[in-house]
């Protein structure tokens, strides 16, 4: 009996000694020190005491064989969430280049054609008849503006088949595509008159080109995002209407939405059209 309650009382003895050398010996892990287990024996009961001594070496066998991963790591780790599908750059550059397409036609059509006819002296055979100076500027304009539209629509069409634009060939998507292409076109086509109603030489548009161009093409946001423009050149962002153009591009190409989505970029085009041949009707010069 006596023996009995010796062996119970061992192995609650090898439980509790073990608990303790496994808290102990995770402390100082956590504390960073390399731990030691101390077993104090009364080799009077050499079995009792042998057997303790092998628990133990087997506990610590299976400690030291392989750590223990934790269950929560320490490192911090960054997890991105897409509000907006990815759009490959591609495509993010066909609405600024539809809108450039149109811009290079509405440079060398509209005003550049009167200039090129004042220099070879052709600009008397049209003065001479009854038509108004209005009636002058609408034709070269929509002469101007039928170009630049031709040009559009074949950089929407090819552009969109070689970007990859989901569904480039739909009749509706076309069309809405068609009234942003018309409104862009009369609008550069009446700010280039404008700027050159008053222009002789023919050398002067094509000198001033280049920095229209880079002035009213990179502040558009065609190829980087307008918010990350400094304050001085978004304030051309806001009077361009290349901006308006690409924004509505943009919408139209890459989110696919309606002509209501793009109402502001539409109203600004048509407001500028109207008060750019309003003014340039108002310096053109009916004269030989």
């Amino acid at each position: 009996m006596k023996t009995g309650l010796k062996t119970i009382l061992g192995i609650l003895a090898v439980i509790v000694i073990a608990t303790a050398v496994l808290v102990w010996t995770s402390r100082k892990l956590v504390a960073g020190t390399n731990p030691s287990v101390a077993l104090i024996e009364d080799n009077t009961d050499q079995f009792s005491s042998s057997a303790v001594s092998a628990s133990l070496a087997d506990l610590l066998a299976a400690y030291n064989a392989k750590p223990v991963p934790p269950r929560l790591s320490g490192a911090a780790s960054l997890s991105v969430t897409e509000v907006c599908p990815y759009v490959p750059y591609i495509q993010y550059l066909l609405p600024g280049t539809i809108a450039l397409a149109i811009f290079v036609s509405a440079m060398i059509g509209g005003v550049i054609i009167f200039i090129d006819d004042k220099a070879r002296g052709l600009h008397e055979g049209y003065l001479v008849t009854p038509l108004t100076k209005f009636d002058l500027i609408m034709g070269f304009n929509l002469a101007g503006a039928i170009k630049a539209v031709l040009s559009g629509l074949v950089l929407v069409t090819l552009g969109s088949l070689i970007a990859g634009i989901p569904d480039p060939l739909n009749l509706l998507r076309l069309a809405r595509m068609l009234v942003m292409v018309v409104l862009t076109a009369l609008a550069l086509i009446s700010m280039m008159f404008l700027i050159m109603v008053r222009v002789s030489d023919p050398l002067v548009p094509r000198a001033i080109f280049g920095v229209l161009n880079t002035m009213l093409f990179f502040p558009s946001g065609a190829v980087y995002p307008i918010n990350a423009f400094p304050p001085w050149m978004k304030v051309i962002t806001v009077v361009a209407p290349f901006t308006y153009a690409v924004h509505g591009f943009k919408s139209l190409i890459l989110k696919n939405t309606g002509l209501m989505a793009i109402g502001g970029d539409l109203l600004f085009l048509g407001a500028f059209t109207v008060i750019a041949l309003g003014a340039a009707t108002l310096l053109f010069r009916r004269t030989l």
